[in-house]
């Protein structure tokens, strides 16, 4: 009998509680998220507030996952609480998993893609105009006057200039664009420029505007 009372006090001894909330933009709450121990293998959720308190092992590994996020693994350390941050996945499919699973608002989620975009872009200000920019910040493409043309030289075409896309419109010139409102500019060449058929052999220019 003292045997197992001591295997029994060992074992409550390795038991840890652990408390916390998880967010995602460092200060929204999820609700719903799902939390696995490794060593354990219990499980629980994120409550209307984010919040979280789950039994495990010490040293244990907590996964937090829900659909529209980043994965997150924890390895505990010597405190019982914590905040946990998970990334948003920045797709169509992302945000649509995100709203219909219920972990966030769509407001909120808005706000967090919104931020993350502020993050992310570049500040291109610095150049005098589009062509300059393009000229500086895109290598498969060569400027010359008020144009933009493909480096690589292909027999099938003699015409050269690649095709302008300005949030998501063709448009013949670009010109009138300031490098100042410019929130992403990327070159699309080969398979992804065959959403655009024939207007795209050349490539596509491809820019969003702040």
């Amino acid at each position: 009998m003292p045997i197992l009372f001591c295997a029994f006090t060992a074992m409550a001894q390795d038991s840890v509680s652990i408390t916390g909330i998880v967010t995602t933009g460092d200060r929204f709450p999820l609700r719903k998220v799902k939390i696995n121990t490794d060593k354990t293998k219990n499980v629980a959720y994120t409550d209307s507030s984010g919040l979280f308190s789950i039994v495990c092992k010490e040293k244990d590994v907590l996964v937090f996952s829900a659909k529209g996020f980043h994965d997150k693994k924890l390895k505990l350390g010597k405190q019982n609480n914590y905040k946990i941050d998970m990334s948003f996945i920045d797709t169509d499919a992302g945000y649509n998993n995100a709203i219909a699973g219920g972990y966030i608002s769509e407001a909120d989620l808005q706000t967090v893609i919104q931020e993350l975009d502020a993050k992310n872009a570049k500040d291109y200000s610095k150049y005098n105009s589009i062509f300059e920019l393009v000229a500086s910040e895109i290598y498969d493409v060569r400027v010359t006057g008020g144009g933009v043309y493909l480096k690589a030289t292909r027999s099938m075409n003699s015409n050269q200039q690649v095709l302008y896309v300005v949030d998501d419109k063709i448009t013949p010139d670009i010109s009138y664009i300031s490098p100042l409102y410019v929130k992403s500019i990327e070159f699309i060449d080969d398979v992804g420029a065959s959403q655009w058929g024939s207007k795209g052999a050349n490539g596509v220019l491809k820019i969003y505007l702040k």
